[in-house]
């Protein structure tokens, strides 16, 4: 029997760690964007999602919608 209310089996990275391939891939996919694209953001933001979504924004990226 599965606890229903114990934790999701991935939870989401609170932050963008360009070093795990999982959180890489999570977060291409909720930005909308590639590889390099996450990984220039990073360099230029920061790790904090909020603060690289700001940076896709003016770079004119779609950021995603989270």
């Amino acid at each position: 029997m599965t606890d229903i209310d114990g934790p999701p089996e991935d939870p989401i990275p609170t932050t963008v760690d360009t070093d795990n391939p999982s959180v890489v891939k999570y977060w291409c996919g909720v930005f909308g964007i590639t590889l390099e694209q996450l990984q220039e953001a990073v360099l230029a933001a920061g790790t904090d999602p909020a603060a690289v979504r700001e940076h896709l924004l003016q770079q004119g990226s779609s950021a995603g919608a989270g």
